[in-house]
């Protein structure tokens, strides 16, 4: 079974190669450091920040599961669902102002 970091790094390299990107301009992209994806591209990191995953597999339009394991969840990006139209004919809603206009406020006085 292939251990995460070197998962992370043939999922990454296949990733930036997709999308023709090289590790200085995915780092500006993602806002994580050169250094940092160099280390995650040889496989040299075991650990990875949590709001690296995430930058990565925004960036990409993947889940973390794919990054760490070449597999994506059963469950699919929240970005990638149709979202227009999806309560079309479901559901009329009135929403009324919340906060009360001046003439109901009453003062104590």
């Amino acid at each position: 079974m292939m251990d995460a970091a070197n998962s992370l790094c043939k999922n990454l390299k296949q990733l930036m190669d997709q999308q023709q990107i090289n590790s200085a301009n995915l780092s500006k992209a993602t806002g994580i450091p050169k250094s940092t994806i160099s280390s995650y591209l040889s496989g040299e990191k075991a650990s990875y920040a949590p709001e690296h995953l995430l930058s990565l597999s925004s960036f990409f339009e993947v889940t973390i599961d794919f990054l760490l394991s070449g597999q994506e969840s059963d469950f699919a990006l929240l970005n990638t669902l149709k979202t227009e139209g999806l309560f079309e004919g479901w559901l009329k809603v009135r929403i009324e102002r919340a906060v009360p206009s001046k003439s109901t406020v009453r003062r104590k006085g």
